[in-house]
């Protein structure tokens, strides 16, 4: 039966099984995913000592969710769900494999690209079969699952590389089994996403969904840019401003402590109050922390530490939100290219974002990467501000 025809109190036999798949597969990914941010940006500060290139990496990943991303449906609407998710795992693990065999700028360039186009895949595939399975009474509690399960899989592959450091072959190899341990939950039986060709080749489609829902759309923009350039950055700041490396590889540790712990109180907050007045408190807290960051990096004080587990866990409740918003707001036929918009939003702030930071951190060293994360948190509040001018006038 077809998403479009599907009774949504009637939800397809063996649902449940293919939803703990999807949401085991992307968690575990999510948990490479969270390693791999601040194990390259360190590496590469080692490699080149410049903010710029660290900064370019990143961009290389973001360049491909973006060019990917709006493609997402044609493609998924034509392969296997299940093998296709296998072999983009299987890819990202080779990724990592090659990282640590190729120590060379280039070299990292390219596959940052390669292996970011199979991620964004992997999360739009994932997320919209979650919630095409979901039945539309227990869809929300579904979302919220996904969302503290996926935190906590981010936050544990920080938590991780923290343990394990930067330095040797230990977190690139963590890095390559867990994309292979993440494709064990596929092999579970269950029902396969379905996508309709139709639908999946309307890309103008999914572009009218992100001037639909311009609120949550800009919600994914600056989750990618402020998670992007946090992880990527931030350790790299306090190590410049006088932590030390290994306490500066505790900010990594308190930052996935914060998206593992912060999201089920987020998220529940998002079943009681107006989720857009709680995207804007979130938003809010992303503007204050770069601050507070600042003053506690001029004395070295350990409340770096406090303030950086509340900036990184605040700001992944943008992205919870936003989705929880899309299951509210869509209807099935149009999640996929809901959820294809959302990464593609995702991508744009994770380009641009370590495109400012970055060279920020070297131009005003080493102060000019909380700069850029100030301006940064500016974005939604003022978008915020806009939408609610318009909508009076």
């Amino acid at each position: 039966m077809s998403p479009e025809t599907q009774n949504p109190d009637a939800p397809l036999p063996g649902w449940k099984t293919s939803a703990a798949a999807a949401i085991s597969c992307v968690s575990i990914a999510g948990m490479s995913f969270g390693l791999g941010l601040p194990l390259l940006a360190f590496n590469l500060e080692f490699m080149t000592g410049l903010g710029i290139i660290i900064g370019l990496n990143a961009l290389m990943a973001a360049l491909s969710t973006i060019l990917i991303a709006p493609f997402a449906p044609a493609i998924l609407a034509r392969v296997p769900t299940r093998p296709f998710l296998i072999a983009c795992l299987a890819y990202t693990a080779f990724s990592f494999v090659a990282y640590k065999l190729f120590p060379s700028v280039p070299v990292w360039m390219a596959l940052r690209f390669t292996s970011g186009a199979a991620v964004a895949l992997l999360f739009v595939a994932s997320e919209t079969w979650i919630i095409q399975l979901a039945p539309e009474k227990m869809r929300g509690r579904v979302l919220g699952i996904y969302s503290m399960v996926l935190g906590a899989g981010f936050g544990l592959g920080g938590l991780t590389v923290a343990v394990l450091g930067v330095r040797g072959w230990a977190p690139f190899l963590a890095g390559a089994v867990l994309c292979l341990i993440a494709i064990l939950p596929l092999l579970l039986p269950g029902p396969d996403l379905q996508i309709s060709k139709t639908t999946a080749n309307n890309f103008r489609a999914m572009m009218t969904t992100i001037f639909k829902a311009p609120r949550i759309m800009v919600a994914a923009l600056v989750f990618g840019a402020v998670e992007t350039s946090a992880m990527h950055f931030g350790p790299i700041w306090a190590y410049r401003s006088g932590y030390g490396e290994t306490n500066a590889q505790l900010l990594i540790a308190v930052g996935a402590l914060g998206v593992i712990l912060l999201q089920l109180p987020i998220s529940w907050l998002g079943d009681y109050v107006d989720r857009y007045r709680l995207m804007l408190a979130c938003a809010a807290a992303a503007l204050i922390a770069p601050i507070l960051l600042y003053f506690s990096g001029l004395t070295l004080s350990p409340a770096v530490y406090l303030i950086f587990f509340l900036y990184v866990g605040i700001i992944e409740g943008l992205y919870v939100l936003a989705m929880g918003i899309i299951g509210q707001k869509f209807k099935t036929a149009e999640m996929t290219n809901a959820n294809a918009a959302l990464v593609t939003m995702y991508g744009v702030g994770a380009l641009f974002g370590p495109l400012l930071v970055g060279p920020l951190l070297d131009f005003i060293n080493p102060d000019g990467a909380l700069l850029g994360l100030l301006l940064i948190g500016l974005i939604y509040p003022l978008t915020a501000l806009l939408r609610s001018l318009q909508q009076r006038g």
